[in-house]
């Protein structure tokens, strides 16, 4: 049985952290690697569990989590008052890319943006993701690239979720 088979997608649960912060590190890493939970991204997760219309999306195969995503709902005066989801983060642990995952976590995504009568859809990707297969993975969905996007980092360049090597 492949993993597209074999996996589901939900919404996180409060006790998903660790697993999604591993998706997180392994992506970085490119490889497996162990990591421990700190205080800030366990008072961050609690946060965002409590904010409403925020989603974190996993998928899981078993007991595993694989993949995840971020959704958030942003309510909206304009066409004729539809909110519009902004996702981010959408990455699939190094293992089991190009399996469908992403497919499936993007399209779980869309349906609840429908099922909310959402006007639109936003997702911004890197540049470097022309060449890596996800720009393709957007656009086979009916994401186009239309809009110039910007951005101005306030903190100085994100801090990447760093593997914490546990003790």
């Amino acid at each position: 049985m492949t993993a597209a088979s074999a996996f589901s997608v939900r919404v996180a649960h409060h006790d998903d952290l660790q697993a999604v912060l591993q998706i997180h590190a392994e992506h970085e890493a490119g490889r497996s690697v162990a990591i421990s939970v700190s205080k800030r991204q366990a008072e961050t997760w609690r946060n965002m569990m409590a904010t409403r219309d925020l989603m974190v999306y996993v998928a899981e195969i078993g007991d595993v989590l694989v993949g995840t995503a971020t959704a958030l709902v942003m309510p909206n005066v304009t066409y004729d008052c539809a909110p519009t989801v902004f996702v981010e983060a959408v990455v699939v642990t190094p293992r089991y890319r190009r399996q469908g995952i992403a497919t499936a976590i993007l399209e779980r995504v869309l349906v609840d943006a429908t099922a909310a009568g959402c006007n639109k859809v936003q997702l911004l990707s890197h540049k470097r993701h022309a060449t890596d297969g996800a720009h393709g993975l957007y656009t086979s969905l009916g994401f186009e690239a239309e809009a110039e996007g910007f951005r101005r980092y306030l903190q100085g360049p994100p801090a990447v979720v760093r593997a914490q090597r546990s003790p």
